[in-house]
C-alpha cells in the first residue's frame, strides 16, 4: 500500500520524515499496543494478520479542479509474485497498456517501496487515541488519534487530526482518514490549504481480517502561488488470499507499518 500517489499526503510525510524503520525480521519485544483501548488495539491486529496476504485490482481515478477525469488506470498487484513482477498495469486511459508503460511503472513501483517513510500506521499514536462520543452511526466506535512527533523531524503533528472508526459489534477496522487541521507552509515556497485522506475496510472473507477496499484523498495547495488541486480515488477489488513472497525470507511487518495509504 503506497501513498506517495497521494501528492499530498505523500509529500508530507516524506518532506518531514527524516529517517524510517526498515520491515521487522521479528516482533519487538514490546507490545506495540500497550495502553491502546482495547476495541482499537483487536481491530489492528485482526487487520494486521492478513494485510500483507491480498491480491487486488486496482482501480486508479485522478481528477482535475473542474472534476474531469484527469487521468486512469487499471493494475493488478499479487504479493506472492517475485518484486520485480508483483505490479502488473493492465490499462491506461481506457486502452491495454504497453509494454513501455508497464515497465515504467513497475519501475516507479519499485523506487516507492525502496523510499524506506514512515507509513500512516507508524505514525498513529494510538496509545493516546481518545473515544468520541455521540457518534452519528451507532454501529462503530470513532477515535481521534493523534500522531507521533519523529524524532530529527520537522513534520508538525499537532496540524493534523486523524480518526479510526471500528465496528462495535466485532471490533473490524472500518475506515482511517486524516484531515489537515489548518493551512500548512511545508516550505518557503509551498502552502498546503487543505488534505483530507481516507482508507475504507472490508471484510472480503469470513475467515481472514478486512482488507483496502477504497481509498480517497484530497488536497489542495499552492506552489509560487499557483494553486494547485487534486483528488484521486482508488478502488481496490477481485480480492484473492495469497502466500506472500515474503514469506520464503520469514520477514514481517510491523502491525503498525501495514496501515498506510
Amino acid at each position: 500500500m503506497r501513498s506517495s500517489i497521494l501528492f499530498f499526503l505523500g509529500a508530507i510525510w516524506l518532506a518531514f520524515a527524516a529517517r524510517a524503520d526498515e520491515p521487522m525480521a521479528t516482533p519487538p519485544a514490546d507490545d506495540p499496543f500497550a495502553g491502546t483501548p482495547g476495541p482499537l488495539a483487536e481491530a489492528v491486529r485482526g487487520f494486521a494478520k492478513d494485510a500483507n496476504r491480498w491480491a487486488f485490482t486496482e482501480d486508479y481515478i485522478e481528477f482535475d479542479k473542474k472534476g474531469a477525469v484527469k487521468s486512469r488506470r487499471r493494475a493488478r498487484f499479487d504479493p506472492s509474485q517475485h518484486y520485480d513482477v508483483q505490479w502488473t498495469m493492465l490499462e491506461k486511459d481506457g486502452r491495454a497498456a504497453t509494454e513501455a508503460e508497464q515497465t515504467k511503472f513497475r519501475k516507479a513501483r519499485a523506487k516507492e517501496a525502496q523510499r524506506g517513510r514512515k507509513t500512516l500506521g507508524e505514525l498513529l499514536d494510538l496509545a493516546r487515541a481518545t473515544e468520541l462520543a455521540g457518534a452519528a452511526d451507532a454501529t462503530v466506535i470513532v477515535y481521534e488519534v493523534p500522531l507521533h512527533k519523529l524524532e530529527d523531524s520537522k513534520f508538525p503533528p499537532e496540524k493534523f487530526q486523524a480518526f479510526v472508526r471500528v465496528t462495535r459489534a466485532d471490533h473490524q477496522l472500518k475506515s482511517v482518514e486524516v484531515r489537515l487541521r489548518e493551512k500548512l507552509r511545508v516550505a518557503l515556497v509551498v502552502g498546503l490549504k487543505a488534505a483530507e485522506g481516507r482508507l475504507d475496510f472490508e471484510r472480503v472473507l469470513p475467515e481472514a481480517g478486512p482488507a483496502v477496499t477504497k481509498v480517497v484523498a484530497t488536497g489542495s495547495a499552492s506552489v509560487f502561488f499557483v494553486p494547485l488541486n487534486a483528488h484521486v480515488e482508488i478502488t481496490r477489488s477481485e480480492q484473492k488470499r495469497v502466500t506472500p513472497y515474503d514469506d520464503r525470507f520469514v520477514v514481517k511487518p510491523g502491525p503498525l507499518r501495514t496501515i498506510d495509504f
